[in-house]
């Protein structure tokens, strides 16, 4: 079925059309949400939120981009226009979180047995919150261009802007990135000290690593380790993989919209 049928056909009532439209956009939408908000349960209250403006505006989709390419125009609108996070209002900068890691005075190693899915959790977090110092626009510039690949001529559609204005984005967003790494990360420059492994038993202390409700690892999957370019800005983030919810979108979004005429482009 293509994507002109499968929507034609949600948009008729079809039970199963509709499933697989949310199990097809839901993993992108998830993923784009918990990159630029960091946090998991802000994650997914995005997600279901946008699950439902799109849900609730197939009618509008005129095929004339691909849907996926549509899903994120839905997302990002709606995730530049949210109201500030708990992380944004925390005023998180470069320089804040420069002073935090320099501040680890005598780094310790972690070599229990769940060192790899820790180290793992350490370092897509760490890096997830390196992109809160950006601004929105430079952001979702970065995770559109930089993680997601995307094209600047597809990107700059789905961020409403030109190509070239896309483009400058993107540079400086990993021109930012890239100095806190040179500066900062013993993975992306080996001539700096912090290693995500030492970072494991303070962060552990503070509860920002809860080994029984981990963030970004998934710990009923085995741990994977992959190759990065030690020297790359996109080999660093490369290695996060895709990010799965712990939520029922679909479960919880019959809910919401069981009383609504969800196909009404009027409403």
């Amino acid at each position: 079925m293509t994507e002109k049928e499968l929507i034609a056909s949600c948009i008729a009532g079809n039970k199963k059309s509709f499933e697989e439209l949310i199990s097809t956009i839901q993993p992108l939408i998830f993923n784009i949400s918990l990159r630029f908000l960091w946090t998991r349960e802000d994650a997914e209250d995005a997600t279901q939120e946008i699950l439902i403006k799109i849900i609730t505006n197939l009618t509008k989709f005129n095929n004339r981009s691909k849907l996926s390419t549509w899903a994120y125009r839905v997302a990002t609108n709606y995730l530049i226009n949210l109201k500030q996070t708990a992380i944004e209002k925390s005023s998180l900068s470069f320089d804040s979180f420069s002073k935090e890691l320099q501040s680890i005075k005598e780094p310790v190693n972690y070599d229990l047995p769940d060192k790899d899915l820790l180290e793992k959790e350490m370092k897509t977090g760490c890096t997830l919150a390196m992109l809160q110092c950006l601004n929105r626009d430079l952001r979702m510039a970065f995770i559109l261009g930089s993680i997601l690949k995307l094209k600047s001529n597809v990107a700059c559609e789905i961020v409403n802007t030109t190509p070239e204005n896309f483009r400058k984005r993107l540079e400086k967003s990993r021109k930012l990135i890239g100095s806190f790494l040179s500066a900062n990360c013993g993975v992306y420059n080996p001539k700096n000290r912090c290693r995500c492994n030492k970072r494991i038993p303070p962060a552990l202390a503070i509860g920002r690593i809860n080994r029984k409700n981990l963030s970004f690892a998934a710990p009923l999957e085995a741990y994977n380790e992959e190759m990065e370019e030690l020297n790359s800005i996109s080999g660093i983030y490369k290695n996060h993989g895709n990010f799965k919810s712990k939520s029922d979108f679909l479960k919880q979004i019959n809910k919401t919209i069981a009383t609504k005429k969800i196909f009404n482009a009027n409403e």
